[in-house]
């Protein structure tokens, strides 16, 4: 835990800030949020490389980028843990983080390599890094990284576990996750069984959310503009409202030497005003204003 000024502060926008940070500690996270977001986005090609089984001149890359992966991740958990104000508070907010960091070791053996998958997950914790800059974050792109991992990484998964190419495997993700199910591609493995009962259900999830998202987004294009022009028409009659309101305070101010009938008409103006303060209730300051 590092010392920093005693002023805290609650920062939105950034992976890496967790609440009860000061300013300068702030400001130290933040920079770690472009370097994770180059280093979360090489986990795709550094996947594509290993699961192709490389060997020579590709084989060590492949291993110096799985080790730098690893390595980056790491050094972010161990430097965040000494940064951030408290450690509690920190692991309540970075559970994904340390699930990633526990699971996906570059030791792990044969078969359990198809963990490494679960590094991924990282490109939803830093999704707000990537794109919180130019749009507000909806349903719609979480579901689309979502879907992405799912048939990515379930493809990658299940070449391994069933020794197929990465395109068959990718294949079966996409049928599996679409509840299509050709049937032309099956898990016989056991780890293919236990990964195809995995990628079934969560799949629903991912239809359910991305079919949401995608909703949601066309009712927001299809039907902005038409809730723009409603709220304008809602201010417009806000507004003779409030013009109603004063000239029936003008008429009841100017009572004297009118006529019983007239006075008749503004006791009913009168008893509109007070219908009209009831549906539509003035601020108590603008009112004090406008009181000669």
């Amino acid at each position: 835990m590092v010392a920093g000024s005693t002023k805290s502060t609650d920062f939105g926008g950034s992976t890496h800030v967790v609440p009860g940070m000061s300013e300068a500690q702030a400001a130290r996270a933040r920079r770690l949020d472009a370097p994770t977001v180059v280093v979360v986005l090489l986990v795709i090609p550094a996947l594509l490389l290993h699961f192709s089984e490389p060997e020579g001149v590709l084989g060590v890359v492949s291993r110096v980028l799985n080790w730098s992966i690893y390595g980056w991740f790491l050094f972010e958990f161990f430097y965040m843990l000494w940064l951030a104000p408290d450690n509690r508070e920190y692991f309540r907010h970075n559970k994904l983080d340390l699930t990633v960091l526990v699971l996906t070791v570059p030791l792990l053996p044969g078969v359990l390599q198809a963990l490494w998958v679960l590094r991924l997950l990282r490109l939803i914790d830093m999704l707000p890094a990537v794109l919180g800059r130019f749009v507000n974050i909806t349903l719609l792109p979480y579901a689309i990284v979502l879907a992405f991992i799912g048939v990515f990484g379930g493809g990658l998964a299940f070449a391994r576990f069933e020794d197929v190419s990465i395109l068959d495997g990718i294949y079966w993700a996409n049928t599996t996750i679409n509840t299509v199910g050709y049937g032309d591609i099956s898990a016989q493995t056991p780890q293919g069984k236990v990964l195809s009962m995995f990628v079934q259900w969560t799949g629903n999830v991912i239809l359910a959310m991305l079919i949401g998202g995608v909703a949601a987004f066309a009712q927001q294009l299809l039907l902005g503009k038409e809730v723009e022009e409603l709220e304008e028409d809602i201010e417009a009659v806000e507004e003779d409202v409030e013009d109603v309101e004063e000239d029936v305070e003008s008429l009841l101010q100017n009572v004297k030497g009118l006529s019983a009938t007239d006075r008749l008409v503004l006791q009913e103006l009168s008893n509109i005003k007070t219908r009209l303060d009831e549906i539509h209730p003035r601020d108590p300051l603008s009112q004090t204003e406008r009181t000669p």
